[in-house]
């Protein structure tokens, strides 16, 4: 799961949110100077990674996109399940996603101070391009899938994602259909 479906999942609690959001901006030695409900937060987003990486419908996910995305296949299929959640997000959360994506960038400001600098510099790119709000439409995924490509290490094919995403959503949007109340369900449990 990308930004998106880590605030969404995040009980509408303004620490846990913050938590969820910067995880893979902290070290575990560094938790301590967290409160509480951020480290939560933190612990909640590990908990997400993995129960969604283990699970058997984001593997089906997985070993389609592997021949053309190989190594990079989870992050394509993580930016794409956001995309899924954003284009119904009133039916998965009962939230507007204009008015989350707007809620979520005060939050950040809100909480700036306690921000890794790499969280920071992210979230700024984040309100400024509304990647939230943009997941929703095929320019907003191929922006983000475009800035993970142009942002890697390695040769990839990320930016032609959407291609394959045209050719088989009904077997990707069918897969995420199944696989997101169970996750809402274990965090849910998890909480």
């Amino acid at each position: 799961m990308n930004f998106l479906a880590h605030l969404a999942l995040s009980d509408n609690d303004p620490e846990l949110m913050i938590g969820n959001s910067i995880a893979d901006f902290t070290r575990r030695k560094f938790y301590d100077q967290y409160s509480e409900g951020i480290r939560k937060g933190i612990e909640l987003h590990h908990f997400i990674d993995e129960f969604t990486d283990s699970h058997a419908i984001v593997g089906e996910m997985l070993e389609a996109w592997r021949p053309a995305q190989g190594k990079y296949a989870g992050v394509v299929n993580d930016i794409v399940m956001d995309h899924f959640l954003a284009r119904s997000f009133n039916s998965w959360t009962g939230e507007n996603l204009e008015a989350f994506a707007q809620k979520s960038y005060d939050l950040f400001r809100d909480y700036w101070s306690v921000l890794p600098e790499r969280a920071q510099h992210t979230f700024t790119y984040m309100e400024r391009g509304n990647w939230l709000k943009n997941y929703q439409h095929r320019h907003g995924l191929e922006s983000s899938l475009n800035g993970m490509s142009r942002r890697a290490q390695n040769e990839n094919r990320m930016a032609h994602a959407v291609v394959q995403l045209d050719r088989q959503e009904d077997f990707f949007k069918e897969r995420f259909e199944n696989f997101f109340p169970e996750l809402q369900k274990a965090v849910q449990d998890q909480l």
